[in-house]
């Protein structure tokens, strides 16, 4: 999740809030064969067909149905060092809720401890988690490198891989993934290329890239791409403009040459209030436009409901660009704090929005904090708020 940024003379720097160290809750903790009967497990599993992308949707199965995946972002791997995750129940209560996908949100760290180690209990945790969200008949996009909090979002980089960021920005945190992270997702990609129901990999969470670097960001998407490419050659791969709703002009993607180019999303963490125009610091027509903050991304910034024609202002910035390099777009996490002003109305409005524009979407998140975060939509025992009827 996208926290609030601090503009600087020379550089855009990112700052971290709450919702980048997420903490899973605890209260679903049950053994797999406790929450489902193997035929209701099997029925609901079959049901998961492989997807992939078009020009104009992003989940669409071999026969040109079109899938919308909305859900929650939720965080199965919870300790690097024990295997306990989100229960059966769990997955099939956000499933009888209405919602069709997950959003996995991922820690390298907890994965790759030194260069030369792979954590298996993490992987098999995450594994737990692919197979309870399948048997619940969910659909799950794999948020690889979530980047997020400080040392330009490194927060949940492995020590090892890490770099410094620089003053001028000729390093910044995505180069940490970018330089020795690719083994990872390649990993991910190898481990799940024969898994219907991963609907795409998100390489890296509001990747940490100036904005004004936006065709190095599509150069660096080349590489994570053809990385992934090398190992799964069909599931869907996503891209994120930096810090998740950057501008990026369509000039930039001259530097994006992947050698397949096929099965690409444009993903968008939209938490923009509508309070200014088109919501980008340089304006629709400049390349350097950053999204506006603070916004309900921290949490506690609110909504004024005679702000809502901006709401698809600022998206539209988004939508004009992908339509133009022919990439469909998902909106990987958009949400605001339960004690924010105008709260209710304006999931009501960011729905409405994306309805209107048949896109799918992600809250963020399902809980943190056990249940206590600004963005929970479930209680410490895991009752859903009353709120969530609005995200349909």
């Amino acid at each position: 999740m996208r926290r609030s940024v601090g503009l600087a003379l020379a550089t855009l720097l990112m700052t971290a809030g709450t919702c980048g160290t997420a903490l899973a809750g605890t209260s679903a903790r049950e053994p797999a064969a406790t929450a489902r009967t193997s035929a209701a497990t099997a029925q609901a599993a079959a049901s998961l067909t492989r997807l992939h992308a078009t020009s104009s949707h992003a989940f669409v199965d071999s026969a040109g149905t079109t899938h919308l995946l909305i859900g929650p972002n939720i965080q199965p791997v919870w300790d690097a060092n024990d295997t306990d995750t989100w229960g059966q129940s769990t997955y099939d209560s956000i499933k009888a809720k209405g919602f069709t996908a997950v959003r996995m949100v991922l820690f390298w760290d907890m994965f790759q401890p030194t260069e030369a180690e792979w954590n298996e209990t993490a992987f098999s945790t995450l594994a737990t988690a692919v197979t309870r969200a399948k048997a619940a008949g969910l659909y799950v996009i794999l948020d690889c490198v979530h980047m997020s909090g400080a040392n330009d979002g490194q927060e949940h980089v492995p020590d090892w891989a890490q770099v410094t960021p620089t003053d001028d920005g000729s390093v910044e945190g995505l180069d940490a993934v970018v330089e020795n992270g690719l083994g990872f997702l390649q990993t991910i990609a190898n481990r799940y290329k024969d898994e219907p129901a991963i609907a795409a990999y998100d390489p890296v969470n509001e990747p940490f890239r100036s904005s004004t670097k936006s065709a190095r960001l599509l150069s660096d998407y080349t590489q994570l791409v053809n990385a992934i490419r090398a190992k799964d050659g069909t599931t869907s791969i996503m891209l994120e403009p930096s810090y998740g709703d950057s501008k990026v002009p369509t000039s930039s993607f001259s530097s994006f040459t992947p050698t397949n180019r096929g099965n690409l999303i444009w993903s968008v963490h939209d938490y923009y209030n509508g309070a200014s125009a088109s919501g980008y610091t340089s304006g629709y027509a400049n390349s350097t436009g950053l999204g506006m903050v603070p916004n309900p991304s921290d949490g506690t910034t609110g909504y004024n409901a005679a702000n809502k024609a901006g709401l698809a202002s600022h998206l539209q910035v988004q939508l004009d660009m992908a339509k133009a390099e022919s990439l469909p777009v998902w909106i990987g996490e958009f949400g605001i704090g339960s004690g924010a002003t105008g709260h209710d109305q304006y999931i009501k409005d960011k729905v409405a929005l994306y309805k209107s524009k048949g896109l799918d979407y992600a809250w963020w998140e399902y809980s943190s904090d056990n249940g206590d975060g600004p963005f929970s939509m479930v209680d410490a025992n895991e009752n859903w708020r009353s709120w969530v009827s609005y995200l349909f």
